[in-house]
């Protein structure tokens, strides 16, 4: 499987209470722009309660799907996988709110089907900052296994270009 795929399930990023940080949607538009400008395929993923309240840093351009999931992460009860394969998608981008959610399901789905796995952190957050930091951070602490920088590349949207080569 070659190819990337920009994910992000960021519906909530004005919506839900204490995750109205405009750094963390301007980390969110920023990385899509990114992907876009290097032409891959991003697949906005939202709740489908809240499929009317898409923060516009995280809406979908064009043709591209804005996919309704029925469940915590990107991909139970969604067609997604199915379109990666189809595309020959082997690498994925995920971003969202909340962190300890959505973020941590999505990831360890994809790892556990097999895909390459990166999160885009300053494109995450959490009501919980201490439960963000541990999820993205290895220093905070680093003999934990809950940590996303176990199964995925941490990144900030100023550094997608290095995923793409």
């Amino acid at each position: 499987m070659e190819g990337h795929v920009q994910g992000l399930d960021a519906a909530g990023l004005q919506e839900r209470a204490g995750l109205h940080d405009p750094q963390v949607a301007e980390g969110a538009s920023r990385a899509l722009r990114e992907a876009r400008s290097a032409g891959l395929p991003v697949f906005p993923v939202v709740h489908e309660a809240m499929r009317e309240r898409l923060h516009p840093a995280a809406a979908p351009l064009g043709d591209e799907p804005a996919l309704g999931k029925p469940r915590l992460g990107a991909f139970a009860g969604t067609d997604l996988h199915a379109r990666l394969q189809q595309g020959g998608i082997g690498r994925v981008l995920i971003a969202g709110v909340a962190t300890s959610g959505t973020v941590l399901s999505t990831a360890r789905w994809a790892y556990d089907a097999g895909y390459e796995v990166a999160v885009c952190a300053d494109a995450c957050a959490d009501p919980d900052a201490q439960v963000n930091a541990a999820l993205l951070d290895e220093s905070v602490h680093p003999d934990s296994w809950l940590g996303l920088w176990r199964i995925a590349r941490v990144v900030d949207s100023a550094g997608i270009a290095g995923l793409l080569g």
